[in-house]
This record gives structure tokens, sequence and C-alpha cells, in this order.
């Protein structure tokens, strides 16, 4: 059974937590507010599974190949200035949801917690539009992907890089039917941290924030800011 003694050594990619057959692997916060692994000992029956899918302890393999880059941009200006970035992701989700596909990214609740979801309309798109740069809680959602990917629909996966390889590991084998799309990533800050700083912000203005944006691009594309509105 995997026993974090290093968090280092934990990316809380939450793929030991879909993988355990008992369900007896409970994703916990530490006092920052990031995810770890914690195994019932009493339930577990050593069937090391979560071993042998954590894409930190197992690495995949896989073959080299030629790497090709683009750049590109989506041509509709409000879909760009709603991304934090050129507007991609909706171009592919677009164009997997008219093949009757699913597609998976991180979405904000109500009380702006960043969860994993899975949606199936054009309407709902804007929901996963725009980065959010908090860990994102998968649940399980690997399971579903799964269960998508086995009824032959096409597939859309968006997530850090630590979450596509926990999903791919998860999966232990390839699927030609699943696009995955990560991005760049430097770390993630936790979810405890962006309740801190919401906290103190509702604190500071006696008002309840009500939306708000990453990257928000209304004072151009170089000077991007974190947007707030309160009630």
């Amino acid at each position: 059974m995997i026993e974090i003694k290093d968090k280092k050594e934990c990316c809380g990619c939450y793929a030991c937590y879909n993988i355990c057959p008992k369900q007896c692997i409970e994703m916990k916060s530490d006092n920052e507010g990031f995810w770890y692994p914690e195994i019932n000992k009493v339930q577990c029956i050593n069937c090391s599974l979560c071993e042998k899918i954590c894409p930190i302890i197992n690495p995949i393999e896989r073959k080299a190949s030629k790497k090709i880059s683009y750049a590109a941009m989506n041509r509709n200006e409000q879909v760009r200035l709603d991304s934090s970035s050129g507007g991609i992701f909706s171009i592919l989700a677009e164009d997997i949801i008219k093949n009757n596909g699913v597609i998976y990214g991180a979405s904000f609740d109500k009380y702006f917690n960043v969860k994993h979801r899975r949606i199936i309309s054009m309407a709902n798109i804007e929901l996963l539009r725009g980065s959010k740069y908090v860990q994102s809680s998968i649940g399980s959602i690997y399971k579903q992907v799964k269960a998508d990917l086995e009824n032959n629909k096409q597939v859309l996966f968006t997530g850090t890089p630590c979450q596509v390889e926990g999903l791919k590991s998860f999966l232990r084998k390839e699927y030609d039917n699943l696009y995955t799309l990560d991005l760049i990533c430097h770390g993630v800050p936790s979810s405890e941290l962006l309740n801190a700083f919401l906290k103190g912000k509702e604190k500071l203005y006696s008002s309840q924030i009500t939306e708000l944006k990453f990257r928000e691009k209304a004072y151009g594309w170089r000077n991007q800011e974190l947007y707030t509105k309160t009630s």
C-alpha cells in the first residue's frame, strides 16, 4: 500500500483513490490544504494496485516521438477575452462535443472550490474556460472517463500534467478516443490559500464575492490581474 513518507513524492493526482477496489483510500488535506492519500488499513486487501499505478513510483514509459509545435488562437475575440490565453481549449471542446463526445476539466463550484467535472453540452463549455490557479479536486472523475472511453465516446480531458499522468496511469492502456490537454505548470497553490484570500477580500469589502477570474484581460494581455466581483 502507498505510504507518503515525503510529500514531494505525491502530487495529489487521485489515481490511487480511483483505482482502489475496496474504496479504502481517502484524500485528506494537510494543514496547507493539499490533498494526500490516507489508507484504511483495516479494509485494505494489500492488492498493491495503488502503488502499481502511481505515476511517481512507476512513471509511464513512452516511446520517443517527434515533437511538433504549433501557435494558434481562437478567431472569436470574445472567447479569447473570456479565456486565460488564446482560447484554443474552446475550439477543441466544441469539436469533441459536435461529435457526441465528452469534456472533462476544472470549474468553480458556488463556493469557488475548484473541482473537475464532466460536460456534454456546448452551453457548458464556458464553465471550464479559463485557468484556475489552485489544485483541482479530481474525485472519481477517472472512473467516469474510463466508462466513457469504454462506451466508445470521444473524450477530451484537460488538467495539469500531473493529473493527465494520473489519468493515463489509472487507465493502464492507450485509448484512440482519448485526447488530453495539459498546460505548462509551475506548481499549484492549494484551495485553502484561495479560500483565505477570498475571505479576506469579503471582510475588507463587507460583501460577498460572486465572481472570480484569473488572468483578467481588461487592462491588456501584459497586465493580467485577478478579478473579483462582489454583491
